[in-house]
């Protein structure tokens, strides 16, 4: 029977992608089969998520810089979890990357008075 391997994405294999809001840019390290999985954000300083949830729960690993997260304030080495389907934004105070584990794929943008 064999074993599961590690998967190894080392930095020379990053793909960083743009995405639709202007100053942030993605690169996906691992998607797993039944959805969701983890990747990198990169965002310029005053670059904006919309507002948004998602269907599984969601971490925030900060690697460098300083990201607003709902009322929470974010540095380099901070983890946050957030619960499914709780609205959330992002907001670059400092330019700044940090790591994201879905739990299940997904994301569903949503209108201010939807906030909760």
């Amino acid at each position: 029977m064999n074993s599961p391997a590690p998967i190894l994405t080392a930095s020379d294999d990053w793909h960083w992608s743009p995405t639709p809001y202007p100053g942030v840019d993605f690169t996906w390290l691992r998607r797993n089969p039944d959805g969701g999985g983890s990747a990198l954000l990169k965002l310029a300083k005053g670059a904006k998520l919309p507002l948004h949830r998602h269907p599984g729960s969601e971490q925030v690993f900060v690697t460098a810089g300083r990201l607003r997260i709902g009322e929470h304030v974010l540095g380099k080495g901070d983890h946050l979890f957030i619960d499914a389907e709780v609205p959330h934004a992002v907001e670059a105070l400092q330019s700044a990357v940090y790591l994201t584990l879905s739990e299940s794929g997904g994301v569903e943008l949503l209108e201010p008075d939807q906030a909760g």
